[in-house]
């Protein structure tokens, strides 16, 4: 009876049987519908928010939250007591972070890019990487704890030369003020403070600065949030108020095997990913339907087990979870390519060569020892991530994604005057002439 639940649940289906609309439909994934949450609650609270950034924090964290933490910024100080306290009590939990934070300190210190310049025609030209002035990253609450997402936001804007980093992280109910862990990974990084708000308000605050909390107008914002986090931060980013990572919607795995693959890690694989919330999507695309069959039963059998978060991760695998059996491997490259998933597993015989022939996801795990949680919390690549296609044109936070690359130009006399004839044409074709091509040309006019 179970069994039939299941195979209700999640379908086995032949990729290649698929209509072009029906494969379509899975590759777009529907993604969360902004307009209503924009136009209705972020608009609005962004007028407030202009008006007062520090009242309309404390107003709609009241309404949201039901309460307004006293101290709204937790600073360095209060962080460094929180950390010695809760090292104390959780010398493990701690030992364990620390240890992460050397692996991601040690994979983002390579990313460091160096400018350079050369002489091209006759002038010295060249780039050259400064870093953020502020920055702010959201830290989600809610469903579950995300100390890791402080190793992986602060860490690569700290190796980025970042000089302010401020962590926004909604306060918990119970307790008024943002968990412990949450503070103690922050002061352990090196964020300069904790504002203990979340929400579209706090993502408005950041990018409008609250200066009677001596927090500036950030440059950039980024890390994972809900719907209300994820409209605030395409609203503020398509006024041109600061940076954003990328579009943050439901997270995301799609499992590339063949009959050398484990069943029962690719069940659990798919299963920790449908853990993280009720739209969460777990793709399996299998070349042996022996193996397909078997992590199906794997699923099911997980599934009834479990206790803390069962319904979530049924309810995400009954929405989102599919299995597809694909001709062979390159057939399932193909539509991994096409659907650009956040997170992408491999595990085959031929997991260097497939790897070769990916052009579109966020991160890639290969092999029966790379599931996805090791990259999510200590292996030193980052967990922040592009969703919903924009692997397709974006990349993972990284030490890159905190810097300005600037050009720069030293032209020679001699440089100069071999532009000029061919600067002449072009200003004249684009109408730009009077005074595009003449600024070149008035340097000559007394030689």
């Amino acid at each position: 009876m179970i069994l039939q639940w299941i195979m209700a649940l999640i379908e086995i289906q032949n990729l290649s049987k698929l209509s072009a609309k029906e494969k379509k439909a899975v590759i777009q994934r529907s993604s969360l519908n902004l307009d209503d949450v924009i136009s209705e609650t972020i608009i609005p609270a962004a007028k407030k928010t202009a008006e007062n950034s520090l009242e309309a924090l404390k107003y709609y964290t009241e309404k949201f939250d039901g309460f307004v933490p006293n101290p709204l910024s937790l600073e360095k100080e209060a962080l460094e007591k929180t950390f010695e306290k809760y090292k104390k009590e959780n010398a493990d939990a701690v030992k364990a972070f620390e240890i992460a934070a050397k692996n991601v300190e040690e994979f983002h210190k390579r990313q460091v890019p160096e400018g350079y310049e050369a002489e091209i025609a006759g002038n010295l030209l060249g780039f050259k990487f400064e870093p953020f002035d502020n920055v702010a990253l959201y830290v989600p609450g809610g469903k579950a704890l995300y100390p890791s997402t402080v190793l992986m936001g602060v860490i690569p804007a700290k190796i980025a030369g970042v000089k302010d980093i401020t962590i926004l992280s909604p306060p918990n109910k119970e307790t008024g003020c943002v968990p412990e862990i949450v503070q103690a990974v922050a002061y352990m990084t090196g964020a300069d403070r904790v504002l203990q708000a979340g929400g579209a308000q706090a993502v408005l605050a950041a990018a409008m600065g609250l200066d009677d909390l001596g927090i500036p107008e950030v440059d950039y914002i980024y890390g994972p949030g809900n719907i209300y986090v994820s409209a605030a931060k395409t609203y503020v980013f398509s006024k041109n108020l600061c940076g954003i990572d990328s579009f943050a919607g439901p997270s995301e795995v799609l499992i590339i095997a063949d009959d050398s693959a484990d069943p029962y890690y690719l069940a659990h694989d798919l299963l920790a990913q449908a853990e993280h919330d009720e739209n969460a999507c777990a793709i399996l695309l299998c070349a042996s339907q022996k193996t397909a069959e078997e992590t199906l039963s794997h699923v099911e059998a997980a599934i009834e087990k479990r206790g803390e978060r069962r319904e979530i991760t049924r309810e995400s695998i009954q929405r989102n979870g599919k299995i597809y059996l694909v001709n062979d491997l390159n057939e399932a490259v193909e539509f991994s390519n096409a659907y650009a998933p956040e997170h992408l597993e491999i595990q085959t015989r031929e997991d260097d060569a497939l790897l070769k022939k990916i052009n579109a996801a966020g991160s890639v795990f290969m092999g029966d020892f790379s599931p996805v949680a090791v990259g999510d919390y200590y292996s030193g690549t980052n967990h922040i991530l592009p969703t919903a296609r924009a692997c397709r044109f974006s990349s993972g936070v990284s030490v890159h994604s905190f810097m300005r690359r600037i050009t720069w130009q030293k032209c020679s006399q001699d440089g100069l005057k071999k532009s000029l004839e061919p600067i002449r044409v072009m200003s004249k074709i684009e109408g730009l002439y009077a005074e595009h091509g003449y600024s070149v040309e008035a340097r000559f006019e007394k030689s």
